[in-house]
């Protein structure tokens, strides 16, 4: 099985967001793929041409005013059959809100902090994300090994990084990245672009990204039979 093409994709898989999105994330995704695939984006143009990219903005721009409209999505969703996500996610961040937290007790004084670390700490510069995106992750594929969700993971973290940093940095949405890295095969792109994202990713990280790309590519096409 290929991987989905975006014609096959609902309103929200093409644009990266959860059934029950707020506004502010449609809003924010669509602001992430106009960066990617607009006319003026460079990420793009590399691996897609004119039409192609005309094609996939028209795709996401549509999926965008559907969503972003309440009566449109309120339509689009029945039809979909998930009009009650939302309601649900509204009513659990409503009884959230009702729970005041925990008074911690009056005898529990705050933890005293050791002045030598303190000082320690403070003398000690901090690493700029440039500088964290430059180097290379301490953990490195082997020449046969294959890249996984898991070992994309397990490199980020051990450099200190945050998918919303790495987002930032490659204009690829930080849903997206989280779905490479769990290897959601249900929202995962078409392989021309996830290609592109994970050679990205992988440069971040100070990987092989022909490596990764490559093995990580393979890996989604077995996994999906």
């Amino acid at each position: 099985m290929m991987l989905r093409r975006l014609s096959e994709q609902d309103h929200y898989q093409v644009l990266e967001v959860s059934y029950d999105a707020s506004s502010d994330e449609i809003q924010s995704a669509f602001e992430t793929a106009r960066d990617i695939y607009s006319h003026e984006a460079l990420v793009s143009s590399s691996i897609l041409s004119d039409r192609e990219r005309r094609r996939t903005f028209h795709r996401i721009s549509e999926a965008y005013q559907t969503l972003i409209a309440e009566e449109s999505r309120r339509l689009y969703d029945k039809r979909l059959g998930v009009s009650g996500v939302r309601a649900t996610r509204t009513l659990l961040s409503t009884t959230a809100l009702n729970v005041e937290p925990p008074t911690p007790p009056d005898d529990v004084a705050p933890p005293e902090q050791d002045a030598a670390d303190h000082v320690e700490a403070s003398e000690q510069a901090p690493v700029s994300v440039s500088e964290r995106l430059t180097r290379e992750s301490p953990l490195q594929l082997q020449p046969t090994e294959e890249a996984t969700g898991a070992f994309l993971r397990a490199a980020r973290q051990a450099m200190g990084l945050e998918l919303a940093t790495i987002s930032k940095e490659t204009k690829i949405g930080r849903s997206m990245l989280e779905y490479i890295e769990t290897e959601r095969l249900d929202r995962l792109p078409a392989a021309v672009y996830l290609r592109n994202f994970t050679r990205q990713f992988a440069h971040c990280l100070g990987l092989d990204e022909e490596q990764v790309s490559t093995t990580y590519l393979a890996r989604i096409r077995r996994l999906q039979g």
